[in-house]
């Protein structure tokens, strides 16, 4: 894996995202598993559901805000960076989520709902339970954790009263990039991958 740990991204990671329509809802799962039919059978996942699908494809269904967030039914999962997949939705991973970083695997969780509660968290979780965060704050001051710390070089720590969250969201997809070994970029969006429909056992957790 590269080591990108100190570089910066080409793109303003959620002004992409934003653009893409991910503006209103978002949430993005990193997980250090590189096999596509694993990650789809830890989120109990339909198979009859698939479809083989780019992201840039799916995310005009997943940010049709004529539809409500909690009526959103797919997510998208595909290939990251050499040894991680990603998972993409407006609505939450659905089931499945602490075992995904089980055997010591990283798993990192950024999400906002711009309307509900805002920017969550930056969660990063090994064997399920969650080892360092960075608090999603309203006003945006950038938080690390001693863990996460090396990762947040050179990023904005004070608060912006007006686009705070945004540079936030922004840092947190930095800090992501900088420890998968991969920033957003369109050539992310036109990653090929998978479309599912959402389990219907549908639990967080």
């Amino acid at each position: 894996m590269t080591d990108i740990r100190t570089e910066s991204p080409e793109h303003d990671q959620y002004g992409l995202l934003a653009a893409h329509g991910f503006d209103e809802a978002f949430f993005g799962l990193w997980v250090e598993r590189d096999d596509l039919d694993e990650l789809a059978g830890f989120l109990r996942l339909d198979p009859r559901s698939r479809r083989d699908v780019r992201l840039i494809e799916e995310a005009t269904t997943m940010t049709d805000w004529s539809v409500p967030i909690d009526e959103k039914d797919s997510l998208w999962i595909g290939s990251h960076s050499p040894g991680w997949s990603v998972v993409i939705s407006t609505g939450g991973p659905g089931t499945g989520v602490r075992q995904l970083s089980s055997g010591n695997r990283g798993m990192l969780i950024v999400g906002w709902h711009r309307e509900i509660d805002g920017l969550s968290d930056l969660d990063y979780y090994r064997d399920g339970n969650v080892v360092a965060e960075i608090p999603g704050m309203p006003s945006g001051e950038l938080l690390p954790s001693q863990l996460l710390e090396p990762y947040a070089q050179g990023l904005p720590r004070d608060g912006d009263r007006h686009q705070g969250e945004e540079r936030l969201a922004h840092a947190f997809l930095t800090i992501v990039g900088r420890m998968t070994g991969r920033f957003l970029d369109e050539d992310w969006f036109h990653t090929p991958g998978r479309a599912y429909e959402f389990p219907l056992a549908d639990t967080h957790g």
